[in-house]
């Protein structure tokens, strides 16, 4: 019954609309068929049949006896044999018109009516030799009646059986016509079913394509929705990390004015002690070996970590740009290392002090297909809450670690902490909207679903929780390999899990 109706549901509605038109034709076109049907000329001429043969007759009866009269009296008249020649033509024309008739072809299916018309043909002829040869009108006359009394018998046994014939005929054509009109009326209720049946399919595909149109419309919706809220979450995590952030940039920020202020030390006391006496001679530097000593050693160490803490800066501050730069719509390749790279510079500050992170990269794909910085959202989001589970553990020094591994159509991305783990009560929660287990104002529960979303949207991907058995928690990041079909079915995401427990083994 489902894939019934999945069937119909899936009929395209410009096919539903040419089986219409092509229904209400055909049905037109049996339709008039059959009303033709009941007009041929089985019902035209039913009536014309016994009344042909009975004029036929008459017309006989009416010659014999007009002979008859002519011969009783002394005189036969020319007016007499006039009358009877006329009435002889007339017998001879009725019988060519039952002969050669349209609508009398029927008739010939009665033996004795094509046995009569062929008696009368040639009687006709040998009648018609006769006359033409006589002159004498008594004679003329006696010869003709003589000539047509044996057709009496099978005049009178032809419309006896046209009778029956007729009868009969018109029983099984009054039976003919009740199939046909039954025939017509089940078309016509048929009809009526199938085109209201193919017009609420039409119905159905409308309302299918209006519904179709409120989803899209509704997801698109949703999608900005979503978009909205991974760039609260990303300026929320910024706002977060942002006093961490300042940390890191304060400290290099501290060794490179003291380094500077060193260096402004040291370069005016080498000003103070050049010596220039007299133009002419050259200037001396008026400082002890122990001085210079030590300033050929420590000017160029200040230099070097001046210019390394230069480096660190500008490292914080392009992975600060990089990450709170607009998400765009454009689809393309994105480094897995400086993803990771991004997201460790952001959080260093707020995992330092709480646990040792380690990053391994176990394969040889280095690059994905998907949208900018949101692998790098996630992945921040993962480590933030890895080390404040570690933090709630009240560990002198937890641990860290991204694995990066992959098999022939996935990379995958293990985010593993030692921290408490998560409940089993929670588990098949952590991934819903506002669901959170942190304080109040710690934590939004939005998190975790906006990562996984963005996940799905931008790289065909997902986010999980793996089963393992290791302690603490364990995420894992599925990356589909950019030659691999962008297509992920729902059974691959349900045996994730399992199969990530075996590449954790």
């Amino acid at each position: 019954m489902a894939k019934t109706k999945s069937f119909f549901a899936n009929i395209p509605g410009r096919a539903v609309f040419v089986v219409l038109v092509l229904f209400l034709i055909l049905y037109a076109a049996l339709s008039t068929s059959i009303t033709h049907k009941l007009e041929d000329e089985r019902f035209t001429y039913r009536e014309n049949f016994v009344w042909a043969v009975f004029q036929v007759q008459r017309q006989y009866l009416v010659l014999q006896r007009d002979i008859q009269a002519a011969l009783a009296t002394r005189d036969v008249t020319k007016e007499s044999v006039e009358k009877i020649i006329l009435g002889y033509e007339l017998l001879v024309s009725r019988v060519f018109l039952l002969r050669d008739g349209e609508g009398f072809t029927v008739l010939h299916s009665v033996p004795e009516v094509a046995d009569l018309i062929a008696t009368l043909e040639k009687q006709i002829t040998v009648i018609d030799d006769q006359i033409v040869v006589m002159s004498e009108p008594v004679e003329l006359i006696r010869e003709l009646g003589r000539l047509l009394e044996p057709l009496g018998d099978p005049l009178q046994e032809a419309v006896v059986r046209t009778t029956n014939f007729v009868s009969v005929y018109n029983t099984n054509n009054i039976s003919a016509v009740k199939n046909d009109i039954a025939l017509l009326t089940y078309l016509f209720f048929f009809g009526i079913f199938a085109m209201g049946f193919l017009g609420l399919i039409m119905i159905r595909q409308r309302q299918r394509a209006f519904a179709a149109d409120i989803a899209a419309q509704k997801a698109r919706q949703e999608q900005a929705i979503i978009e909205e809220a991974a760039d609260y979450a990303k300026m929320h995590a910024l706002g977060t990390l942002a006093g961490g952030v300042a940390h890191e940039i304060n400290t290099p920020a501290q060794y490179i004015q003291n380094n500077l202020e060193f260096l402004a030390d040291s370069f005016a006391d080498l000003v103070g002690a050049i010596e220039h006496d007299h133009p002419e001679k050259a200037a001396r530097l008026n400082l002890k070996a122990e001085k210079i000593d030590f300033l050929s050693a420590e000017i160029p160490m200040a230099i070097d970590e001046s210019i390394q803490g230069l480096n660190r800066i500008a490292e914080i501050v392009r992975g600060i740009r990089k990450f709170a730069h607009p998400a765009t719509d454009v689809v393309e390749r994105i480094s897995i290392s400086e993803e990771i790279d991004t997201a460790i510079t952001l959080t260093r500050n707020e995992i330092k002090h709480v646990a040792e992170l380690d990053v391994s990269m176990q394969t040889d794909v280095t690059d994905i297909r998907g949208r900018r910085n949101h692998l790098s959202q996630a992945l921040i989001n993962l480590i933030v809450n890895a080390s404040q589970a570690i933090k709630e553990t009240s560990q002198r020094r937890g641990r860290i670690d991204i694995l990066v591994k992959s098999d022939d159509k996935n990379v995958y991305i293990h985010v593993r902490d030692n921290g408490g783990g998560i409940p089993d009560d929670v588990r098949d929660r952590i991934f819903d909207y506002f669901f959170t287990t942190k304080e109040r104002g710690v934590g939004t529960g939005q998190g975790l679903p906006i990562c996984r979303k963005l996940i799905q949207d931008d790289f065909n991907g997902d986010l999980m929780l793996s089963d393992s058995d290791l302690g603490g928690a364990e995420f894992v990041i599925r990356l589909p390999k950019p030659d691999q079909n962008a297509a992920v079915s729902a059974q691959s995401v349900h045996e994730g899990p399992s199969d990530l427990n075996a590449l954790l083994r």
